[in-house]
């Protein structure tokens, strides 16, 4: 019996020896060792402040729990990332840009804003469960149950919505652009416009066709009464606004193509003022009546067929379209928030002058006047009568182009981002290639900081003729609007003195020498290119009667 005792003794002794806790000097596992320095840390107050730690800093909580080397990780890769950013957009904006235009990057970008999302949120969570006391009382779960869901909610939410505008981003791109496999133009420059520091060093002009397309349900095909010229000087960002009359004839094509085999004398039917054949119809009537005279493997032939002809009309190469579904710009200007214009006469909303049918109301008169969608939209083509005709309808068109360009700063384009995008998808259409986009975005930044100037070419006008424009004048004027001036003379600079038996010259008497003229001779000489400033500035006029109204 006292045998068995013993037995029973030592057996009891082992068991106790086994559960005795390691000696500071016995050696640990390092998992172990970091549990048990978590277990020692656990209480309330500090799983949810460590938690809201890591909610300022990714991974900061983790690295008070057994997963310190994962929240170290998180971390360092997360302040990395935030300063590779800041220098990036700081040192080199262009390749900042860059990146949010490149549908390849794009997709990257919102993928990865989600996975750092959920791992984000992963981190907080875990951060508290770990250091949460255990076990936890009945409020301790409910309030940290509560705070925690608002520190996730608090970083899912700004992860989420950034990938949800990154990928807007990218479907506007796919939707609205030129794809890179499609032909954009029949002679479409596919070399380098430039550098990584200045992507326009190697072209000094860009030249974007706007169009303003009338589809709708309630009409058959598209035609494009609003034909603006955009002429960009790449390097001071200062443009030049062309504006041809949508009922002007005789269009030409380039020497040499196949449009202008088949339309020698310009596009025309013969007959004088033949609407069918007019500035606005070409659009569609062109690809009909001369299918295989556009280029092949355009994407929109009558836009197409617009480039070479208004190009060829205007004597510049057009780089590329942008078309504008008038309709859908009302959904546009409301995403945008509005424009504001000066509105200098009543201007129709509704009518028809043909129809003897009345407007529904006027948009009065008046300074600074903030527009919605639908309003805007009647400002940039209503008319009616004598006195809100085709050219006033011009000079408007030309006003949204100038509140469009200031109204679309980046605090109101990040405010509307998704709005706008998803306008931007419905209304316009665009044959600029994808990788031409960081370009363009670093060329809108410099046009909305230079100076916008005017030429609006206007029946019996500086010579100009809808129905037989001369289009040598035409051409002549469009160089001396986007030739720079000669620089002005330096009035300290003395005058030097002539060699004896020698007369001064212009230039050494302090008299610049006369800019020459791209004007023919004989031919009167045209108007200078109007500010856009001035012209939309708010300058009223009196009502039109009752007569002009009718």
């Amino acid at each position: 019996m006292a045998r068995r005792t013993d037995r029973e003794s030592a057996y009891e002794a082992a068991r106790a020896l086994e559960s005795t806790p390691t000696s500071p000097t016995s050696p640990a596992r390092p998992g172990r060792r970091v549990a048990d320095q978590a277990s020692q840390h656990r209480s309330f107050a500090g799983s949810i402040g460590w938690a809201l730690a890591g909610t300022v800093l990714p991974g900061l909580g983790l690295t008070r729990t057994r997963w310190r080397v994962a929240g170290i990780i998180l971390l360092v890769l997360s302040l990395l990332l935030a300063v590779a950013v800041g220098l990036t957009a700081w040192l080199n904006p262009n390749l900042a840009l860059a990146a949010l235009v490149v549908p390849n990057m794009l997709t990257i970008l919102w993928v990865a804003a989600i996975v750092f999302g959920v791992v984000w949120a992963a981190s907080i969570v875990v951060t508290h469960l770990a250091l949460r006391p255990r076990p936890a009382a009945w409020w301790q779960r409910l309030l940290g149950g509560l705070l925690v869901g608002a520190m996730v909610l608090g970083v899912a939410t700004p992860s989420f919505g950034a990938a949800r505008a990154i990928r807007d981003t990218s479907l506007l791109i796919n939707d609205v652009f030129g794809h890179e496999g499609a032909q954009v133009s029949s002679d479409d420059d596919t070399g380098d416009f430039g550098n990584a520091v200045d992507p326009w060093a190697n072209k000094d002009r860009l030249n974007v066709l706007v169009l303003g397309g009338d589809a709708g349900a309630d009409r058959t095909g598209t035609r494009t009464d609003t034909v603006i010229l955009a002429s960009m000087d790449t390097h001071t960002g200062d443009t030049v606004l062309f504006s041809l009359p949508r009922q002007t004839q005789k269009i030409p094509f380039p020497a040499g193509s196949a449009l202008a085999e088949r339309f020698p004398q310009g596009f025309t039917s013969g007959r004088l003022n033949d609407q069918a054949y007019a500035l606005n119809a070409i659009y569609d009537s062109v690809p009909q009546l001369a299918p295989d005279a556009i280029p092949a493997g355009v994407e929109d032939p009558g836009a197409e067929a617009l480039k070479l002809g208004v190009g060829a009309a205007l004597g510049l190469k057009v780089d590329y379209y942008a078309m504008v579904n008038m309709q859908g710009f009302v959904e546009f200007v409301n995403a945008l928030g509005g424009i504001t214009v000066n509105i200098n006469r009543p201007v129709p909303v509704g009518g028809r002058t043909d129809g003897d049918i009345p407007p529904d109301r006027w948009l009065p008169p008046g300074p600074d006047q903030h527009l919605n969608g639908e309003d805007a939209l009647w400002f940039a083509r209503g008319r009616y009568g004598i006195a809100t005709g085709d050219y006033d309808r011009m000079s408007r068109q030309r006003c949204v182009i100038q509140a469009v360009v200031k109204e679309a700063n980046p605090t109101t384009v990040l405010a509307n981002y998704e709005a706008l995008s998803r306008a931007g998808r419905e209304i316009v259409n665009s044959d600029v290639p994808n990788r031409r986009l960081p370009a363009m975005v670093a060329l809108a930044l410099r046009v909305k900081d230079g100076t916008m100037t005017s030429v609006s070419f206007e029946n019996d006008k500086d010579g100009f003729s809808t129905s037989n424009p001369d289009w040598e004048l035409v051409r002549a004027r469009v160089q001396d609007a986007i030739r720079p001036a000669p620089p002005a003379p330096t009035s300290a600079a003395a005058p030097a003195t002539p060699a004896p038996g020698t007369q001064p010259s212009p230039a050494a008497s302090g008299t610049p020498s006369p800019r020459p003229s791209a004007t023919p001779s004989g031919s009167p000489t045209p108007a200078a290119p109007s500010s856009v400033v001035d012209e939309c500035a708010y300058n009223p006029e009196p009502y039109p009667t009752e007569e002009q109204k009718g």
